[in-house]
């Protein structure tokens, strides 16, 4: 008995749990958002904590992590994107991990996002692949050395005749 306990004990002790922090849905929604709302809707459930914002090019860019003291911190930044001719922005969200299967399981869920691929390739450090809807652009950059994943969810200017 015990020698089982000891062994429960141990396992416990080892075990790491690990859960998806956002998902592709999350972030695209992001996209419709401002700052402030996009902001608050991160830190209402206590996952991610601003960490601190830039402007850069006009636009006040912020950056939130997941919480903690673990080399496993996930990154999100919102705030970037431009400005169309008529005046309305189209924003940019992007999504770091330095944990390569984080970024895999956003690839996986693209399926179910309606998103098609238009491009799959690589450069010196990252394999590339793009995604496109009618409304999105993705572009996916997972390092080659399997040291993060970069996912960037941009909003494409729609045209309405």
């Amino acid at each position: 008995m015990k020698k089982h306990l000891l062994t429960l004990l141990v396992y416990l002790c080892c075990a790491h749990s690990y859960g998806q922090t956002i998902s592709l849905l999350n972030l695209i929604n992001l996209t419709s958002l401002n700052n402030v709302q996009a902001g608050s809707n991160l830190t209402s459930g206590k996952t991610w904590g601003l960490q601190y914002g830039e402007e850069v090019n006009g636009f006040f860019i912020e950056h939130y992590q997941t919480p903690g003291f673990t080399n496993k911190k996930e990154t999100i930044i919102i705030g970037a994107g431009f400005k169309t001719s008529s005046g309305s922005i189209l924003r940019t969200v992007s999504y770091v991990s330095p944990n390569m299967q984080d970024a895999i399981n956003l690839v996986g869920q693209t399926k179910i996002s309606g998103l098609t691929m238009f491009f799959k390739g690589s450069d010196q450090k990252d394999n590339i692949y793009i995604y496109e809807n009618f409304l999105y652009h993705i572009i996916v950059r997972l390092s080659l050395d399997n040291s993060k994943g970069v996912i960037d969810v941009t909003q494409k200017q729609v045209f309405v005749e």
